[in-house]
């Protein structure tokens, strides 16, 4: 990886976090350019460099979350049910490692996006072997479950939510 692109992902990491902490104290749409660079460390040339608005950091950091996720080779194989245990433990593993990002993408208003998200990858993944809709429906219990286990600041044990949603969907 050349320096450039080492810079350039730190760059967007600095933003992302940047956007993060400004949104807890405020709403998304009174954050401006300039406080955000300022609170990154960086120059409005390099934001603009990456995105092309304040909005745009979410949805790059969840495409890129979800791209990472579908890359990731513990689950890989399509075998095996959609509300497996072991995949949904790794589905909430994976949203714990990135509940700051998740957090704020649910309290800025980009929830239905990840919603969206989780519906395209449980369909490209499983719907060859099962019903659409009872797909579709899964994929909303996933994101209710994220929701509600993001408002209990993640208190709700992880086992609790796989064994709920997997007994839910035994057949």
């Amino acid at each position: 990886m050349g320096r450039k692109s080492a810079t350039n992902i730190l760059a967007k990491e600095c933003i992302v976090s940047a956007i993060l902490i400004l949104t807890k104290d405020k709403p998304l749409s009174s954050v401006t350019v300039t406080e955000l660079c300022e609170k990154a460390g960086v120059s409005r040339m390099t934001f603009y460099r990456n995105y092309d608005s304040i909005e745009d950091i979410f949805l790059s950091a969840l495409y890129e979350i979800f791209d990472n996720y579908r890359n990731d080779e513990g689950i890989s194989s399509s075998d095996g049910e959609f509300f497996d245990k072991e995949y949904l433990g790794h589905f909430f593993d994976y949203v714990y490692e990135h509940r700051d990002l998740l957090d704020g993408i649910i309290k800025c208003g980009y929830g239905l996006t990840f919603l969206d998200m989780i519906t395209d990858y449980v369909k490209k993944k499983w719907l060859a072997s099962e019903d659409e809709y009872k797909l579709i429906a899964f994929s909303g219990a996933l994101f209710n479950s994220c929701v509600y286990w993001a408002k209990s600041d993640y208190t709700i044990k992880e086992e609790i939510l796989i064994n709920s949603l997997a007994d839910t969907y035994k057949r």
